[in-house]
């Protein structure tokens, strides 16, 4: 376990990243848009080195493969949840299209560096395991989805499975289990190499959560943000609490299960509403409301409770 005072440290110096992110926006140095291209960085580079260094010495067991699997059954129900709010609230097509992509999956990324920061690599390794569930429920579920609200409504199987298969982080992760059971230890200069891409994870992360940071809600909006706020984090919360009193985990394992399902709303809800034409303004602020408040759970579950797990 890492001690208080650099715990601590490393979570002050996350928030900071955070808040670097948000103001070289705000003086016009860097867009949202071009945030995208940091963003995609991270999903392609560091990230997927970053889930190879961990899975790759991961003890696995059928609970830690348990987790995956919950997250990616959390993805559906949550979806289920959104469509029956977004009904009740009677959006357009096209809200409602983004107000139910927001509920599938959750920005798993976000917990590496508050991951890595309490707990190490252990943390880490947590976070990898579970976000793989995670994915499939925002690569394949939430694209039907955004296909789905969106005005031509055409959509093809292959089409998913296309994404699916070419998504190099899940390439990462099929690769680590593969030397894990084969008991393959990257070392050398390709460790040294997967090393280093994955210490640069969690500061591009976090100042890329910066630059997409957007606070400027209109009254019309607070209605509908409100209620996926609500609804988002009650059913992260049962998941949460699923996660510690049925699954038999322990330690890092335990915080970090807990967590995950409280994090933001995926950025993909960004992205697939501006692919499909559906409402990229309220896709920008579920995303970065739900970052404000994971942020503020994360940050107080670490450094008040994170003894408790």
């Amino acid at each position: 376990m890492v001690a208080d005072t650099a715990v601590t440290h490393r979570i002050v110096v996350n928030l900071l990243l955070v808040a670097l992110g948000y103001g070289i926006k705000r003086l016009g140095l860097v867009s949202r848009d071009e945030g995208r291209v940091l963003n995609r960085i991270v999903l392609y580079v560091t990230l997927p080195a970053m889930n190879l260094k961990a899975i790759s010495q991961t003890e696995l067991s059928w609970s830690v493969l348990a987790l995956p699997v919950l997250f990616l059954a959390a993805g559906i129900v949550s979806s289920l949840v959104g469509r029956w709010q977004g009904r009740r609230l009677d959006l357009s097509r096209h809200d409602l299209g983004t107000f139910v992509i927001s509920f599938c999956g959750v920005m798993g990324s976000m917990a590496y560096p508050f991951a890595e920061a309490a707990f190490g690599i252990e943390g880490v390794r947590t976070v990898a395991i579970s976000d793989l569930g995670n994915a499939i429920a925002i690569f394949a579920l939430a694209y039907y989805l955004s296909f789905h609200y969106a005005d031509g409504g055409g959509f093809q199987i292959r089409q998913v499975a296309k994404r699916l298969l070419g998504f190099f982080p899940l390439h990462a992760f099929i690769l680590a289990v593969v030397l894990n059971l084969a008991g393959v230890t990257l070392g050398g200069v390709p460790g040294s190499f997967i090393e280093a891409l994955a210490t640069l994870n969690s500061p591009l992360m976090l100042l890329g959560l910066g630059i997409y940071l957007e606070l400027d809600v209109s009254r019309e909006e607070r209605r509908v943000v409100a209620s996926q706020l609500a609804s988002k984090y009650a059913v992260g919360a049962l998941v949460a609490v699923f996660t510690l009193f049925v699954l038999p985990l322990s330690g890092s394992m335990r915080a970090m299960a807990f967590l995950l399902p409280l994090m933001p709303t995926s950025l993909s809800t960004l992205l697939y509403s501006v692919e499909q034409n559906l409402n990229p303004r309220l896709a920008a602020m579920l995303v970065s409301l739900t970052m404000v408040v994971s942020l503020v759970i994360t940050t107080v579950t670490v450094l008040g409770f994170r003894h408790a797990f």
